[in-house]
């Protein structure tokens, strides 16, 4: 069984804040939300960079809380 209601959305990270809080703007809507990487990505020491793409869902408990859980990958120039 999935996740019932969950709200995705692309995004770029702006910069890394304290605390593993990373400032992320939205790809489709233009604003900016403070996110936290998700459990797994802890457990399997995936490291966030400013620039990184990402795909962010929202906490269903707390409309303001975001979480990163997946990091699309980057082209090589």
């Amino acid at each position: 069984m999935g996740k019932e209601w969950v709200l995705e959305r692309d995004g770029e990270i702006l910069e890394a804040l304290p605390a593993a809080f990373f400032k992320v703007k939205l790809k489709d809507v233009d604003t900016f939300v403070r996110c936290k990487k998700s459990g797994k990505m802890s457990q399997a020491h995936i490291s966030l960079l400013p620039g990184d793409r990402v795909k962010v869902e929202v906490n269903q408990y707390d409309m303001n809380q975001w979480r990163i859980v997946f990091r699309c990958n980057q082209k090589p120039n």
